[in-house]
């Protein structure tokens, strides 16, 4: 009897590890991609923006997420785009779902420039990782978002 048990228990907890099971998960869709930079849409409110880092042997992509609260994919469009008349001299610090994001504008021959940096601490010359993406003009912002 013992020896019986002890076989049905074995049987019932190895059938109960070896179920395979399907998650749903959130579709996803690019909204606009210029060469390196993408921003993907996941889900309703849910979005990606990546790059390639510039500073890594791989070139791999890094990205930071944000949700759409309040039309935050408006204020993120605005804000980068009102960069690019202003050309601060200083980059802007942004915080996106708790990552530090600096947007660092210049301007050469005339045109404006907007590289965005990922950093681990709160300031970009001291961190030890920085992560850059490629330089991006207003034409490739207005492209990503598609305005």
């Amino acid at each position: 009897m013992r020896k019986a048990l002890l076989l049905l228990l074995f049987v019932v907890s190895s059938a109960v590890y070896a179920q395979i099971e399907f998650i749903e998960t959130s579709q996803s869709e690019i909204v606009g991609k210029v060469s390196y930079v993408y921003l993907e849409k996941v889900g309703e409110n849910d979005y990606n923006f990546y790059f390639k880092n510039i500073n890594a042997i791989g070139h791999e992509y890094v990205n930071f997420s944000f949700k759409n609260i309040d039309n935050d994919i408006d204020k993120l469009y605005n804000g980068l785009m009102q960069g690019f008349q202003t050309v601060p001299r200083d980059p802007l610090k942004m915080k996106a779902n708790g990552q530090i994001v600096w947007l660092k504008y210049s301007r050469e021959d005339g045109e404006a420039f907007l590289q965005i940096q990922m950093t681990s601490g709160d300031n970009p010359e001291i961190a030890e990782t920085v992560k850059v993406s490629r330089l991006l003009t207003a034409e490739d912002i207005t492209t990503l978002f598609k305005k």
